[in-house]
């Protein structure tokens, strides 16, 4: 955890609240000289969430670009965490180019370390990502983070649909009956980063049938055909984050990462190599297929016998 220690529980200024629903209090605690992030679970499971997510916190440990936990102060049935700065959902939008390039190599960095200490965060959206004051991005709030390989397919009702739904993976509305595993979080990372490229997810917000149909079944218009600043290169980037099908999308944020280096040096020095994207996007461990594979030719003897069946009972009423 983080070693800083207050002068004592007297040297607190003051407190500002900047989150509070049925289920969480945040508050920004104020010393002097140093602030500090205070998150406070409420209601009947609020020991189990707070004892989850501080196992996730430990296993991303001095991790940069996450948040880190804070030996003092202590306040029981709470977590109190760095200040780590503002939230990206309060940046203007849509930001300039070299901007977002280089902030989503940061991220994906970031992510490429979660995943290889073996969590996924989950609900990666701008207002979990915050600028930290030297201006490197940190992802916060690992409430819904899980250990790899943990989660399974289930139907889940729109209204028990966890995560920040317009950043959401279609396997994570519960609808595909398809594993959720770290790829969902590069969906959401290229959802977020869609967001700074043209001012607004890919499908809006609201709705959440609307919302949920639209991940499922939709293809959002390209950045660079909603915002003409963004090159292609990085658009092809941000719609191969965005794939429907987990095994047609990046399989690694170390690969995203990858092209987001190719880029920022082609966007530095135009005369150097173009992009292939997903080139060098190598999956960490052996994942099973989002689709089922290789049963076509008893498929297609089936569907055969199917018709076979039909026009012979056709046949039969017939005479």
């Amino acid at each position: 955890m983080g070693g800083w220690m207050p002068p004592g529980r007297d040297a607190l200024l003051r407190t500002e609240v900047l989150h509070e629903s049925a289920r969480t209090r945040v508050t920004r605690l104020i010393f002097a000289g140093r602030s500090a992030i205070r998150k406070e679970p409420l209601g009947p499971d609020a020991q189990r969430r707070i004892e989850h997510e501080l196992t996730m916190l430990e296993r991303l440990r001095a991790l940069p670009g996450i948040a880190q936990l804070l030996d003092a102060p202590t306040y029981p049935g709470s977590i109190v965490l760095e200040d780590s700065g503002a939230s990206l959902a309060a940046l203007a939008k849509p930001l300039a180019v070299d901007e977002l390039v280089g902030l989503a190599l940061q991220l994906a960095r970031v992510v490429a370390g979660m995943h290889r200490r073996g969590v996924m965060h989950q609900d990666i959206s701008p207002t979990n990502i915050v600028i930290s004051h030297d201006g490197m991005p940190c992802l916060v709030d690992f409430a819904l983070a899980s250990p790899l390989a943990e989660i399974r397919p289930e139907f889940t009702h729109h209204t028990e649909i966890v995560g920040t739904l317009a950043y959401l993976a279609p396997e994570q509305t519960g609808r595909t009956g398809r594993p959720v595993d770290e790829r969902a979080d590069l969906y959401a990372f290229g959802a977020t980063l869609y967001e700074l490229a043209t001012g607004q997810p890919p499908f809006g917000s609201g709705d959440t049938l609307r919302l949920t149909h639209d991940h499922l079944a939709r293809v959002p218009l390209p950045p660079a055909a909603a915002n003409p600043a963004i090159p292609e290169s990085l658009s092809a980037i941000i719609m191969h984050l965005l794939e429907k099908e987990p095994d047609n999308r990046y399989q690694t944020a170390d690969g995203v990462a990858h092209d987001l280096e190719r880029l920022q040096d082609t966007l530095a020095r135009p005369a150097a190599a173009g992009i292939h994207i997903g080139e060098h996007d190598f999956p960490l461990r052996l994942l099973p297929p989002s689709r089922l594979a290789g049963r076509e030719d008893e498929a297609a003897e089936l569907e055969t016998a199917f018709a076979e069946m039909l026009v012979a009972q056709q046949e039969t009423l017939a005479r």
